[in-house]
């Protein structure tokens, strides 16, 4: 299955757990299947 496939909310748990392993941002907004800038503003959103 394409990760295009799959649900935000499954992308969402895949850049989280890519980020606890110590990836990049980038690299685990990527491999995640997510836009990097979407994900810099959700996260600045949760800070907030």
């Amino acid at each position: 299955m394409s990760i295009t496939h799959i649900k935000t909310n499954k992308k969402i748990e895949v850049l989280l757990r890519l980020l606890e392993n110590k990836e990049s941002l980038e690299d685990a907004s990527s491999k995640a299947g997510l836009n990097i800038e979407k994900t810099r503003l959700l996260i600045n959103n949760k800070k907030s």
